[in-house]
């Protein structure tokens, strides 16, 4: 579930070592999904505003998908509206975790030149959590719904 957005010819330029590159692009991804919802959140707000909504499980079924809310709820957490992002998508809070969980775990795998094996264990475990929290809330938002 890792993040890395960064073309591979500008991470070749950062290191030669494509186990490096791989925890290069991660770790620079984050930062910089992270830095746009601190500083540029209003903006994220504006635009999410002026594009339509559309989720394919609320227009099939009638509920809306288990991440639906959850650029907004990171918006709200950005400014410190806890509450709000709750509201939005209770599981944007394990997912903004680990966002900010692979900044150090990517360092760390960086510094430490042998530790990549355990760095990707860590973080697919950690995606599972993400994604079980993610299921779940979907769930319990079926239930609230249903009764």
């Amino acid at each position: 579930m890792e993040i890395s957005f960064l073309p591979r010819w500008l991470i070749r330029y950062l290191s030669n070592d494509s186990l490096k590159q791989i925890d290069l692009n991660i770790l620079i991804s984050n930062v910089l999904i992270i830095l746009t919802f601190i500083f540029f959140n209003n903006s994220v707000m504006f635009f999410m505003n002026l594009t339509p909504h559309f989720c394919l499980f609320d227009r099939l079924i009638g509920v809306e998908c288990p991440v639906c809310g959850i650029t907004r709820a990171f918006c709200e957490i950005s400014k410190g509206n806890f509450t709000n992002a709750y509201n939005f998508n209770f599981a944007s809070f394990s997912v903004a975790f680990y966002f900010v969980f692979q900044i150090p775990l990517r360092l760390f795998s960086l510094i430490k030149n042998d530790s990549h094996r355990k760095t990707n264990i860590i973080s697919k475990y950690m995606g599972f959590i993400v994604l079980m929290t993610m299921i779940i809330n979907w769930f319990i938002k079926i239930y609230q719904i249903n009764y």
